[in-house]
């Protein structure tokens, strides 16, 4: 706002650009949304409204009623425990036993197709064909043109007999 006003203050001290128009001098500012609220990114979910409170959970004493367990002396109480314990043993050592045993059980096998012995004519390779295109690739250098070695001229390499001085 203050530059703004800096330049307008410039521009109207100039006597050239007084009549036109002042819009390609002055800055452009963008304006910002501040009275928009950022919205978060996981909006909770209500539940339904219940005037009423979820029912209590039976007590230990309720239960006991319910079932008779309340009026039977300490000594048969502690036989149920141990029967139910001794049943629950059981059924978990015969689960554990059958997932022994299941690693002794074999896998199901699959059949096996007996393949031919006679191979289809076209797959058959020619040897010879092959044994050409390898003799061509062993006498090309990489990067230069095919050049065959019996009518190429001598590279240069020659062996000579050199004394060594010790």
């Amino acid at each position: 706002m203050l530059q703004t006003l800096m330049i307008k203050r410039e521009l109207a001290s100039d006597p050239d650009l007084r009549t036109q128009s002042w819009d390609r001098f002055l800055p452009n500012f963008k304006h910002k949304h501040l009275n928009k609220r950022q919205q978060p990114t996981r909006k909770k979910i209500k539940k339904e409204y219940t005037p009423f409170p979820p029912p209590q959970p039976e007590s230990k004493v309720d239960r006991e009623l319910a079932s008779g367990e309340f009026f039977l002396r300490e000594r048969e109480k502690r036989r149920r425990k141990m029967t139910e314990i001794k049943v629950k043993q059981a059924e978990a050592l015969s689960r554990k036993q059958e997932e022994r045993k299941k690693a002794f059980i074999p896998p199901k096998e699959k059949k096996i197709l007996k393949k031919s012995n006679k191979a289809p004519v076209k797959d058959k390779l020619d040897i010879e064909v092959i044994k050409e295109k390898v003799k061509k690739a062993r006498n090309k250098k990489p990067g230069a043109p095919a050049v065959d070695r019996s009518t190429a001229p001598p590279t240069g390499h020659s062996v000579k007999n050199k004394t060594r001085k010790s």
